[in-house]
């Protein structure tokens, strides 16, 4: 019975710590708008497998076939939502060139994305890139 109580502080001890970690680290990787604690969540899930993806609150961003803005498109990610990438570590492949606004600068870097289940691929210049599960 004894033993039984300290291993059960033990592990308590043990969950804390890895609570405290996830919150201190969930804090700088959280995407926008999610709370404190969907942000350990995100950051205790991605303690397993770390995946990346994109989002963005300013606009919605085209979701293409190929690297290119000249290839069809898929779908739109909608302001506010999240893309997440093909694999782990958000792999980036050059492509055709684009712009994210008028204003912008010529870019031609493009992340692969899971859409549909399928990959695809989001202009990397016109969103946040970071863990998001």
């Amino acid at each position: 019975m004894y033993n039984t109580r300290k291993f059960a502080r033990l592990a308590a001890v043990g969950l804390a710590s890895v609570g405290l970690v996830a919150t201190m680290n969930g804090a700088a990787t959280a995407a926008p708008g999610t709370t404190a604690r969907a942000a350990d969540a995100l950051t205790i899930s991605a303690a397993a497998q770390e995946w990346g993806g994109g989002w963005n609150n300013d606009r919605d961003v085209s979701i293409r076939e190929k690297p290119s803005t000249t290839s069809r498109k898929v779908g739109t990610l909608k302001k506010g939502k999240i893309v997440k990438c093909w694999v782990a570590g958000c792999s980036a492949v050059d492509g055709g060139s684009y712009k994210c606004t008028s204003t912008s600068p010529t870019e031609k870097r493009w992340h692969e994305v899971r859409w549909n289940g399928k990959k695809a691929y989001a202009a990397t210049r016109c969103l946040e890139w970071g863990r998001v599960e």
